[in-house]
């Protein structure tokens, strides 16, 4: 048997801020292409790390590392505006929301395979989120932008 090369899979699935490609076999990743206007949850994964690469448009990102959720004016969260090229790592346990200013396409690349879902905070859309009150998060201030 040949293992130097084997095929995978993808399936696409509408979501309220636009639709998604996810793609799956050796590496695990997605496809997201969200509409002008609009943004994801605001959520974290407990046990998977990403890498964020925008193909295309623009897009602002909300993002807070783990220990926010302990101290948020030590470890406040910030705005990341990302261009065409860009790339952010987002380690698991870091809260971040994206949102279109125009079109956008971004490719999300997993760490690894983790099926546990994400821990979603705020959502426009009227999914469901956690509401133990442990995650408490402060949205960032003008001052703290990059």
């Amino acid at each position: 048997m040949n293992r130097c090369v084997w095929g995978g899979t993808s399936n696409a699935e509408e979501k309220p801020w636009g639709f998604e490609i996810r793609w799956s076999g050796l590496f695990h990743g997605k496809e997201l292409h969200l509409r002008a206007g609009h943004r994801t949850s605001l959520k974290f994964h407990r046990g998977k790390t990403e890498l964020l690469y925008l193909q295309h448009g623009h897009i602002q990102a909300e993002v807070a590392d783990e220990r926010h959720f302990e101290d948020a004016v030590l470890y406040p969260a910030r705005i990341m505006n990302l261009n065409p090229g860009d790339i952010i790592n987002v380690q698991a346990g870091c809260a971040y929301r994206l949102t279109a200013l125009d079109d956008s396409v971004v490719f999300e690349i997993s760490s690894g395979f983790d099926n546990s879902p994400a821990i979603r905070i705020e959502d426009d859309y009227g999914r469901e989120v956690d509401e133990s009150g442990k995650y408490v998060f402060v949205h960032p201030s003008k001052e703290n932008d990059i």
